[in-house]
């Protein structure tokens, strides 16, 4: 596990299994089964407060990131 920051917010940056995730929060690096269904599975990483994943580069992750959080960053108000 890889701990960076970028513009102003700690990132967390971990692979498993050739994917790489990147975390806010305090991940452990473990995942966490939330729901089983007939189509997918779902899954969180434990400690993170957001998490994106893929097999792209830091920045690639990190654009996808931005991407994901701008509402909660930009409507709500939420920081990270």
């Amino acid at each position: 596990m890889e701990k960076f920051e970028k513009n102003g917010v700690l990132f967390t940056t971990f692979e498993s299994d050739g994917v790489r995730y990147l975390c806010t929060g305090e991940p452990t690096g473990e995942f966490k089964l939330e729901f089983s269904g007939e189509y997918l599975d779902c899954y969180s990483v434990v400690g993170a407060t957001s998490v994106v994943s893929g097999k792209g580069d830091i920045d690639e992750l990190y654009d996808a990131w931005l991407k994901e959080t701008e509402f909660k960053r930009e409507v709500l108000g939420i920081t990270f």
